[in-house]
């Protein structure tokens, strides 16, 4: 399989890190560096797919907000404004439930 070459330039004390860790772990720069890499970049592409949802709902409630006349017509049933309020608190709720890592 062909390889490619790429060049970095990284300050002396993350080269020295890199190779020791490199070292301990039984891998040359090189190999350290590309599995290093991938996980990372794994990891960001997972972050990134995580968020295709969100941003489409996002998008889906915009495009939706623009067609709605507001202030609505006859008031605002507060019925209808308690569920939107729980509904953001639940959400809110779980969302921070995840950043501690309570939920999967």
């Amino acid at each position: 399989m062909a390889k490619t070459r790429i060049s970095i330039s990284l300050d002396p004390g993350d080269a020295e890190l890199i190779r020791a860790v490199a070292a301990e772990n039984g891998l040359d720069v090189s190999a350290f560096l590309v599995m290093a890499g991938r996980k990372e970049a794994v990891r960001l592409a997972r972050l990134a797919e995580s968020f295709v949802g969100i941003d489409a709902a996002i998008e889906a409630a915009e495009a939706e907000a623009e067609e709605l006349d507001w202030p609505p017509e006859g008031g605002v049933d507060e019925g209808e404004v308690a569920r939107i309020q729980a509904e953001i608190a639940a959400a809110r709720a779980e969302s921070a439930a995840r950043r501690r890592g309570a939920v999967a």
